[in-house]
């Protein structure tokens, strides 16, 4: 009986935590998916590949829909990209919590 009040007792003192990184850069390709995401290829300062899904919380001028636009924001767990479908191409990366983007 202490032992299962102990270990709950501990589990709700934890804080449940969110893992999330910022990122940022130029966009340098930009992809419709035919997931209803939208992939970008950032360039430095901290570039990757990055994918808009659908539960993405945009600010400003939403994804970026053109090369050389700047995002910035903070990304979390990875996702993918369905680019086409014959012959199937998935690009993987990583999702997108929020973001903004220039024009």
């Amino acid at each position: 009986m202490r032992v299962s009040f102990l270990v709950a007792l501990i589990a709700l003192l934890l804080p449940v935590s969110a893992f999330a990184f910022p990122f940022g850069g130029q966009a340098s390709i930009v992809l419709p998916c035919y997931n209803g995401a939208v992939y970008a290829n950032l360039g430095p300062p901290i570039g990757g590949p990055y994918i808009w899904t659908p539960g993405t919380q945009a600010y400003t001028h939403g994804a970026p829909y053109h090369a050389g636009q700047w995002a910035l924001g903070l990304a979390g767990a990875p996702y993918y990209c369905i680019v086409s479908i014959e012959p199937i191409n998935v690009f993987p990366g990583t999702a997108v919590i929020m973001s903004g983007s220039s024009q």
